[in-house]
């Protein structure tokens, strides 16, 4: 039989999100449990970029230095164990992982997403440097150089100004039959924006940035390439198993402090919002979101 340990507030997923919810309550000396499986979404990525005081440094050192500053804080305890099922029992949530049971009165998702990349050779050795998706994160590191943009859906349309305010010499690679209407394809042409519908087949790493290589044999020799994703994978398992409510992309639903439609589950991070994916939102969900735990724990003792 496995042991059971007892907490106020477990917080599964160890990134900005977690760790920033990890920090209030810890402070609040209330008895928390992170799960970390080290897996963040950013880690790929030699930096982050738009962090307060921290802008270029790397994703890693940033979690690392905030698990540093978690230590004066006894209350709170990680363990890198991942979250399997997760069900509320007589008046408390039950966490099952491979090495134990936990128990916890109030429960913090921040799943995090995983990125589905075209299926191109040599995409996913690059992801996060040379193959980039967000011009917040590594537009200003690539601006005023030659780039490509494979794309091809209708949310790229918005992206692509975006990316032309960094970009002149901008070329979209639709990796087949453009989605575009003429009327996209006419702004494109008057603003020299390239336009090449040939299927990618390959990128490769050279000395001095990329060479896309596209079905008919043809490379083109770009600095870098921003990609969109062909979807996002919210990891929202656990959310599922609690009965709390999706939106259509498959985002956590939550309301403006983090409270999703189970009462005492909140969720935090890039699996509570479909778009808008910065450290410094997912930190400040934490925040909002340890902070309102520790509110309603305080509450309910206080009347009993």
């Amino acid at each position: 039989m496995k042991n059971i340990q007892q907490f106020e507030v477990a917080i599964i997923g160890g990134a900005s999100a977690g760790l920033s919810a990890a920090l209030i309550l810890g402070r609040s000396a209330r008895k928390t449990v992170v799960f970390d499986t080290g897996e963040p979404r950013n880690r790929p990525a030699a930096h982050a970029h738009n962090v307060f005081t921290r802008d270029g440094v790397s994703p890693m050192e940033i979690l690392a230095t905030a698990k540093e500053q978690l230590k004066p804080y006894p209350s709170v305890v990680t363990v890198q164990e991942r979250v399997l099922t997760a069900a509320k029992e007589e008046g408390v949530f039950r966490l099952e992982t491979a090495a134990g049971v936990y128990t916890a009165r109030k429960v913090i998702l921040a799943t995090g997403v995983k990125d589905i990349l075209p299926e191109i050779k040599g995409i996913q050795e690059l992801w996060g440097n040379k193959v980039i998706h967000c011009p917040y994160c590594h537009g200003w590191e690539v601006r005023n150089t030659p780039v490509g943009f494979i794309a091809n859906d209708e949310i790229a349309t918005h992206q692509i100004p975006l990316l032309y305010n960094l970009n002149k010499d901008l070329t979209i690679f639709t990796n087949g039959k453009s989605a575009f209407s003429e009327e996209q394809h006419e702004k494109f042409r008057n603003r020299g924006i390239g336009f090449i519908e040939t299927p990618v087949t390959a990128i490769e790493d050279v000395a001095d940035g990329i060479n896309i290589v596209l079905a008919d044999g043809s490379v083109h020799h770009k600095y870098a390439t921003y990609v969109r994703p062909v979807r996002l994978q919210f990891h929202n398992e656990l959310a599922i198993q609690l009965g709390c409510e999706l939106d259509e992309s498959g985002a956590i639903k939550v309301d403006e402090l983090q409270q999703t439609t189970i009462p005492g589950v909140l969720a935090i991070g890039d699996v509570a919002h479909p778009m808008m994916h910065q450290v410094m939102v997912a930190a400040a969900g934490g925040l909002r979101a340890g902070g309102l735990c520790n509110a309603q724990i305080s509450a309910e003792d206080f009347e009993k």
